[in-house]
């Protein structure tokens, strides 16, 4: 008999106050830890200072986030045994803690301070070594935890960045069924119909809907629903294809002009589908649905490519990554 032993996070909780009593939640979530160590950034401890203060948590750990070398040099302390790590902060934050919590051995939490990508819940860190933004495989977090109140205080550009990464996931699942088709690839069902699944949610909303309570947990599920693909397949593949390797490419050979992670790799997509894919219909679907969220107005001000450079990223992406997408047949590569 074959079967699949999937672990699911033991916590997940999305509304208001949920930051509040971090120790009561946990324990109505039957997680026991004696010990709670945050880490976080230091201007978050200014802007949130109500919940981050040092009776609540054994430990706070002031971080950069987002670089691997930093990764050495925050010491583990005799204190961090058996210490349940809560990562507090973007994904630059958490994506650390990922990390050095997988090298420690020990159990976190996500609780994000944005939601601009799905790196609350991945299997994987996104840090840059020497400067250049790199991918790592980790564990997840254990559990989740968004508060609603105090994600509703990011920067309007990091929610519709949040957004551009979730709805890039059915350009990923287009390029995984085109894996299995040209290559017989063996990726998972499930995860697939997953990754794509989990954008519904926020097809609905448009601009002027983000900072509402029930956009936020749609974006959140959305996000936490994205990292389960991603854990069930073992993989980033059901929710990353040729728009991810083309944002890899942005980050690697041009760091200089590297923007928030979800705008390029939704303006990735929408390229994709105009020129390599050439799908007309679903490239005006998501032009209609990106100009009403705020995409578009978000790829004018901040992806520092025109139309036509687009094309010069191609042969670069298709080196970043051994995997199998549409580029490759842009290419003529079997």
């Amino acid at each position: 008999m074959f079967y699949r032993d999937v672990s699911l996070p033991a916590i997940v909780e999305i509304g208001k106050n949920k930051a509040q009593d971090l120790g009561a939640l946990l324990n109505k979530n039957h997680l026991y830890f004696e010990k709670l160590i945050l880490f976080t950034q230091k201007e978050l401890t200014v802007l949130f200072h109500d919940f981050i203060n040092e009776q609540s948590f054994y430990r706070v750990v002031i971080i950069e986030g987002g670089k691997f070398e930093e990764i050495d040099e925050v010491v583990y302390e005799e204190c961090f045994n058996d210490a349940l790590f809560i990562a507090f902060g973007g994904g630059s934050v958490i994506d650390f803690v990922k990390m050095y919590a997988t090298k420690h051995q020990n159990q976190f939490i996500s609780m994000p301070s944005t939601l601009t990508n799905d790196a609350i819940y991945s299997p994987i860190a996104r840090l840059t070594i020497n400067g250049v933004k790199k991918s790592h495989g980790v564990k997840s977090p254990i559990g989740i935890i968004v508060d609603t109140d105090i994600v509703k205080q990011s920067p309007e550009l990091f929610l519709i960045a949040g957004v551009g990464d979730l709805i890039s996931n059915l350009s990923a699942v287009k390029d995984c069924k085109l894996g299995i088709e040209v290559l017989g690839e063996k990726i998972d069902n499930f995860s697939m119909y997953l990754s794509k699944s989990c954008v519904d949610g926020i097809l609905q909303f448009e601009r002027k809907d983000i900072f509402t309570d029930e956009f936020i947990e749609k974006l959140s599920i959305g996000l936490i629903l994205s990292g389960l693909s991603m854990n069930l397949s073992q993989s980033s593949r059901p929710a990353s294809g040729s728009e991810h390797l083309i944002s890899h490419a942005i980050d690697e050979f041009f760091p200089e002009k590297s923007t928030l992670h979800g705008l390029q790799v939704s303006w990735a997509q929408l390229m994709v589908e105009k020129h390599v894919r050439k799908d007309q219909g679903d490239y005006e679907k998501l032009h209609t649905y990106f100009d009403k969220i705020g995409l578009l107005k978000a790829f004018e001000e901040n992806i520092r490519f025109t139309e036509l450079e687009f094309f010069d990223l191609l042969p670069l992406a298709i080196k970043t990554r051994k995997r199998y997408t549409v580029l490759d047949v842009y290419f003529n590569r079997d």
